[in-house]
Order: C-alpha cells, then structure tokens, then sequence
C-alpha cells in the first residue's frame, strides 16, 4: 500500500482511485541517485518513466560536450522521461541529479498498457509537457 500512498502523492495520479493504481505497482520502483548522477541520457531508447518524489535534476542538453546547455530543473511532483517512453524514440535530453533525488521509475511496457485503459492520465501528461514547454 505504500506505493500507491506514493503515487498518490503525484499530481499526475491524484485522481486515480487506489484500485486502479494498484494495477501499476509490479513495474513500479523507488530509484535514489546521488548529486550528479546522470539518470537518463539523450539518444537512448526510452523504458521507463519517472515520477520525482523529492529531490531536484536538471534537464541537459549535449551533456558532457562544449555546448552542453541546462534546459530545464524539475522538481517534486514533476515527471521526466515521459516524450521517449511514450512515444517509442529516443531520449532528446539527459537528465541529472542536481541533489539526492528519489523517483518512483515505470517501465514502459505497463505503462503503455496503463494508459490504454485509462487515457486520462495521458491527457494529462500532455497537458503538463505542453505547459512546461517541451
């Protein structure tokens, strides 16, 4: 039950009644990473999707060459490695932890399934991507 209480905690899931999260916990997992550990990197295939729980990453363009650029920061509550997971190309950005962040990491094969039966959520993954810019 502490997954859900987790998940809950998401604006992204907050209208999701608990029955209908409980579908999502066998390929849900908490994940920590230390300052400066990169979690995802640009060019990759996507697999999974990730919530934050607390903590902070930066959002990172041509990371670790000269024109490296930051792009963004998120945050408690936002999600990142949602455009690749959903839409089955690669990553357009890396993503670091800026301070010890704890995440609650999807697998992508559930997800896609997840939202299938429910689109709600993908709706509102949508609304967020467009609201942050990306």
């Amino acid at each position: 039950m502490e997954m859900v209480a987790l998940l809950k905690q998401m604006p992204l899931f907050r209208a999701v009644d608990d029955a209908d999260l409980e579908e999502l916990i066998p390929s849900t997992r908490v994940e920590i990473y230390e300052p400066g550990r990169v979690i995802l990197r640009e060019g990759r295939v996507g697999a999974a999707f990730f919530l934050i729980v607390s903590g902070e990453v930066e959002v990172v363009k041509a990371l670790g060459k000269p024109e490296e650029k930051i792009v963004n920061r998120l945050g408690a509550g936002d999600f990142f490695g949602e455009i690749a997971n959903m839409k089955h190309t690669t990553r357009v950005a890396s993503v670091r932890a800026v301070t010890e962040t704890k995440c609650l990491m999807i697998q992508r094969l559930h997800l896609d399934s997840y939202i299938e039966r429910f689109p709600a959520v993908l709706a509102m993954v949508d609304q967020a991507v467009a609201a942050r810019g990306d």
